[in-house]
């Protein structure tokens, strides 16, 4: 396989769910640390304006949000499989369930309670990106308590699930769906562990989170930003595959598009699409200082229009 290179900040809760799958694929890495919150000049000029971390490079092509890398690097190294016995659609529905109900509650409890160590700059971010105003200490302290409430009550959900002794959320072997929950519970151990105490009650939880940590992180080695824009400016994006979308979504191939996510942050990328699928969309773009790139979005959670 050509070198991965992942762009991330070592206590990106997504990165971790990444970090886990080359992980789990006993994969060779390069690790590119990105500020974890703007300026990124180096990551944008990569991405073209999306900002969220992590991405991940191979060459001239550029892999967004977790869920696209994850289904890259199943393609290019199928075992061991982040599917196990090819349960692709429970994996979906876990990682819809970790990313996008358990997320909230746990992301507001951890940055709440350490609202001393991540700093106005981290809120002030944050609350750029959402289009409101960054979060008085007042306001946060105010969150805490309901915070804490829903982060049990889901934690509860998943407790239930491994009541019956599974060792992984899909039977025996570990998996997407562990890693997209698992995430969420390394956030809570984050910071000296100061908002893990809702996972006192569940014992279930921590001992399969110890198995799902235990996978490790593969073979990480460290590359320069700078170091990573040459490796973009050498190379060539690899072949668009065919097209496999239906309907109007097929007539987009040739056109200059723009995606950005739905929900916030929506940092439009704007590129000529190379390719399209069901459930993925390929973007290509020049950079006058790197050159031709590809950039791989997910069709899920983004919005995919005709550039203005």
């Amino acid at each position: 396989m050509s070198t991965i290179i992942l762009h991330h900040y070592d206590i990106s809760p997504f990165a971790e769910k990444i970090r886990l799958a080359l992980g789990h694929k006993s994969l060779g890495w390069k690790s590119v640390l990105q500020p974890m919150v703007l300026p990124k000049p180096e990551f944008v000029a990569l991405t073209g304006g999306y900002r969220r971390i992590p991405v991940m490079q191979i060459g001239a092509d550029v892999y967004c949000d977790t869920n696209r890398i994850a289904e890259e690097l199943e393609a290019r190294c199928p075992e061991p499989t982040l599917y196990p016995d090819g349960r692709l659609a429970q994996t979906e529905v876990w990682c819809m369930w970790a990313e996008r109900v358990l997320m909230w509650p746990t992301a507001r409890y951890v940055t709440a309670v350490n609202d001393d160590q991540l700093g106005a700059a981290f809120h002030a971010d944050r609350a750029a990106m959402r289009g409101h105003a960054a979060p008085s200490k007042e306001d946060l302290e105010r969150c805490i308590p309901l915070q804490r409430a829903q982060c049990v009550q889901l934690l509860a959900v998943l407790e239930s699930v491994l009541d019956d002794g599974r060792p992984f959320l899909l039977g025996q072997a570990p998996g997407l769906a562990d890693f997209a929950v698992y995430q969420r519970i390394w956030w809570l151990n984050s910071f000296g562990r100061r908002a893990a105490d809702v996972l006192e009650p569940f014992g279930r939880i921590c001992s399969w989170a110890e198995r799902v940590g235990g996978v490790g992180a593969g073979n990480r080695s460290e590359l320069g930003r700078e170091q990573a824009l040459e490796v973009a400016r050498d190379s060539e994006p690899e072949p668009a595959p065919a097209v496999r979308a239906r309907g109007e979504a097929s007539t987009y191939v040739g056109r200059q598009m723009s995606i950005g996510t739905e929900a916030f942050a929506p940092d439009p990328v704007v590129g000529t699409v190379a390719s399209i699928s069901s459930n993925s969309v390929s973007l290509i773009r020049e950079d006058p200082n790197l050159g031709r790139l590809a950039v791989h979005f997910p069709l899920f959670g983004y919005d995919l229009k005709p550039a203005t």
